[in-house]
């Protein structure tokens, strides 16, 4: 888990910085560019932190049960939801949209289910109903 401090930011300072981190990202010109924030910006406990958020949201989106994405993201049932609740607020419809869109993008998670159709031994009810999701999106 990162480190983050126990001192607080006053909350203009944090909604400032917020801003500057959102700036910097937006601003990259090429994905060479944000490679490099990314790397040079967030650890990489921090990366797969973030991956797996977007993750469960996009696989919350493609209709996976909660415990066939704790299974396969190692995560908890509470994070699950946190962000199952995320995906019934409309402002976040649009990103995941942007997200599911490109091809490069729906290629990459067409790879992620087969990883986690093939991955995961075949048992009982659960297989059945992750055979049919990934039968619908592969």
């Amino acid at each position: 888990m990162p480190h983050v401090s126990r001192k607080k930011l006053k909350k203009k300072v944090f909604i400032k910085i917020g801003e500057q981190l959102a700036d910097t990202i937006a601003k990259a010109n090429s994905a060479r560019e944000l490679r490099w924030i990314f790397k040079e910006l967030i650890t990489p406990t921090e990366r797969v932190m973030l991956a797996k958020r977007l993750a469960i949201i996009l696989m919350l989106e493609r209709g996976y049960s909660f415990n066939i994405i704790q299974k396969t993201l190692k995560v908890t049932p509470q994070t699950i939801l946190r962000f199952w609740k995320i995906t019934k607020q409309s402002s976040h419809k649009a990103v995941i949209k942007e997200i599911s869109s490109s091809k490069a993008k729906k290629d990459f998670w067409q790879e992620l289910e087969k990883l986690i159709l093939f991955g995961m031994p075949p048992r009982g009810r659960q297989w059945q109903l992750m055979r049919r999701v990934a039968a619908k999106h592969l």
